[in-house]
């Protein structure tokens, strides 16, 4: 089976504790090794940030905490990150295939995603490809997670 070492998933930009580290059981449930937060703030840095810390040594994974969007970029050596929003905020649709390619490739894929409900400012967007699911209403970030991965999976 293909690797996924090269897929790093980003939770920016939240505050909920249950949203890192439900995020985090996805993400490390589904196999893939990388998880990333930033922009954790409140409850979510205090809480959140430990347990899925805790979660990553228990299951042997790698977990990164950094200050913000472009930090992350930045350190992964990521160029062109695929931010998943809203399907109200884009038309583009995420396609699974070209995103297992990419895997597939070798290439250094980061799959963000927002922990706010406001989704992404203007600046991140234009950090990246934005992206969203053929779904009526956003589904937060571990259901993002969850279908983005398993469809990448079902494709390597």
């Amino acid at each position: 089976m293909t690797t996924t070492r090269n897929v790093f998933v980003v939770l920016t930009n939240v505050h909920s504790p249950t949203k890192v580290v439900e995020t985090a059981q996805v993400v490390y449930g589904l196999g893939f090794q990388n998880y990333v937060v930033s922009k954790a703030e409140g409850a979510a840095a205090q809480a959140g940030v430990p347990e899925a810390n805790k979660l990553a040594l228990r299951m042997k994974r790698n977990f990164m905490v950094l200050p913000d969007l472009p930090d992350v970029l930045e350190v992964l050596g990521v160029s062109t990150p695929i931010l998943v929003v809203s399907p109200v905020l884009t038309k583009e649709r995420l396609d699974l295939q070209d995103l297992a390619e990419r895997v597939k490739s070798g290439e250094r894929v980061a799959v963000v995603l927002s922990g706010s409900t406001s989704s992404f400012s203007r600046r991140e967007m234009d950090l990246g490809e934005c992206k969203s699911l053929e779904a009526e209403v956003d589904i937060g970030p571990a259901g993002t997670a969850a279908v983005v991965l398993y469809g990448v999976l079902r494709r390597l």
